[in-house]
């Protein structure tokens, strides 16, 4: 939750976003993050500082040539990371016409005129899942997670993008 609060405070164009649930943490200790008092409550929050990337890269399902981007997974992370970066990179699943994306805009989670470049990259999301097309792959995600010789390289060559 604090790292999507500074996403959206630099997205809103604001200094911090004050967040209630860091007590008990030692993030805040670990963050020097300041606190705050709510005017409304009185009670302390914590001021979570704007973070503002340079790039951010992201991967959705369909992108048009325009760059409009579709996501039909959750957007929890995307919206605030596109609004808060300098410059948005976008891989999609498949390229599809604007005219399709036109059926339905309110799906379209980033706008092209936000979008700098574009690369079509079926299964791109792998290992992790791109809903509705795939799921993530447990056993790719364990054999990534292991640190023996060789381990790095067999789990790179089961990519897709090493079969094709």
């Amino acid at each position: 939750m604090t790292l999507v609060a500074g996403l959206r405070a630099a997205s809103y164009g604001i200094p911090f976003q004050p967040v209630a649930g860091v007590f008990g943490s030692d993030l805040a200790r670990v963050n020097n993050w300041k606190t705050v008092t709510d005017p409304y409550s009185g009670k302390e929050v914590y001021a979570i500082p704007a973070i503002r990337p340079d790039i951010a890269v992201i991967h959705v399902n369909e992108v048009d040539e325009f760059g409009n981007a579709r996501l039909y997974g959750t957007p929890f992370w995307d919206h605030p990371l596109t609004r808060a970066a300098k410059r948005v990179l976008v891989t999609a699943e498949k390229l599809v016409s604007t005219d399709h994306l036109r059926e339905q805009p309110e799906l379209t989670l980033v706008p092209g005129f936000m979008v700098e470049a574009v690369a079509v990259v079926p299964n791109g999301a792998w290992p992790g899942s791109m809903h509705p097309y795939y799921d993530i792959d447990y056993p790719a995600v364990e054999r990534y997670l292991d640190n023996s010789p060789g381990a790095l390289e067999a789990h790179l060559a089961a990519a897709p993008e090493a079969k094709q």
